[in-house]
């Protein structure tokens, strides 16, 4: 009986993230994401009200979300102690029970010494925190922040030190004080856990970054653009053969969201490795607007 209802949750689970009940991990994943940026989106775009047709409750998400997940790992386990301790239900049953509590236990030292660290940790990070805004106190304000989101590399490691990037950007433009990059890097494909692992931190990225400019390959731009991250650029000059033109989950109409720089010379010139596919598109609600359509209007010119 407790199954049956177990799996009549799931099934409820499933249907309230609009997914079939043989979705993959990675489609779950997605579908999470998708239905967040919405929520995120109509929040912004009208002041938390969206259309009740179109209003995405986040918590029932969450919650939809998190049984599926839990479900999964209460499976795998079943799985994993049926492999184990053979078929016998009680033995494997009296197994598990014995492996939770030297579990338990274990991880009751192992959490203690995690706190001590956390604490350690998080009094550093709050003094870093401090003195790096104080830093950025004395630094001239943002003219323009650019996000490169997919997959891109620079320099060594997957979290680089784009500075020389933010030097050569404000090279092209005399009049602007400070520029700010970031690298998102976004696996092509998701071949191992640590590509899983990138890909949900690229998303996480997402929900909270606030560049004025993403800058994505082809597969990332089209995620951007049908999930209603970026404004349309319709009308602002562009030449036709650039503009990509894609439609939202919310607007069925196409309109011109990104603007390719793939043949830039000047975005070539960066140095950034990986994909060759520059296509840039401006957030909704970017802080500045009128400087992001200036740059990609002088990194079009260098094509």
């Amino acid at each position: 009986m407790e199954e049956q209802n177990d799996l009549i949750k799931l099934k409820q689970a499933y249907a309230e993230l609009g997914l079939p009940e043989d979705a993959d991990r990675e489609a779950l994943d997605n579908r999470y994401y998708v239905l967040m940026r919405r929520a995120r989106t109509q929040k912004m775009r009208e002041g938390g009200e969206a259309p009740a047709g179109e209003r995405v409750d986040e918590d029932k998400v969450n919650a939809a979300y998190r049984y599926i997940k839990d479900y999964e790992e209460e499976q795998a386990k079943a799985a994993y102690a049926r492999e184990t301790y053979g078929d016998d239900p009680k033995k494997a049953a009296r197994a598990v029970k014995r492996a939770h509590f030297f579990h338990y236990y274990k991880f009751h030292i192992l959490g203690a010494i995690v706190l001590l660290i956390a604490i350690g940790y998080g009094i550093k990070s709050y003094v870093d925190h401090r003195h790096e805004q104080a830093e950025l106190a004395k630094l001239p304000p943002v003219d323009v922040s650019v996000m490169f989101f997919g997959n891109y590399l620079y320099g060594d490691g997957i979290n680089p030190d784009t500075k020389p990037i933010d030097a050569d950007i404000l090279k092209q433009f005399p009049d602007w004080k400070r520029v700010v990059s970031q690298i998102t890097y976004v696996p092509a494909e998701t071949r191992s856990e640590q590509d899983m692992a990138l890909m949900q931190k690229s998303m996480l990225v997402l929900m909270t970054d606030k560049s004025d400019v993403y800058i994505a390959d082809k597969v990332n731009f089209d995620k951007l653009a049908t999930q209603g991250g970026l404004i349309p650029l319709d009308g602002d000059g562009f030449p036709v053969g650039v503009q990509l033109k894609s439609k939202t989950e919310d607007d069925t109409s196409e309109r011109v969201y990104g603007i390719d720089l793939s043949g830039s010379a000047l975005m070539k010139a960066l140095g950034i490795q990986g994909s060759t596919e520059f296509i840039a598109g401006i957030r909704i609600n970017a802080k500045h607007p009128d400087q992001a359509k200036a740059f990609i209007r002088h990194y079009l010119g260098g094509s």
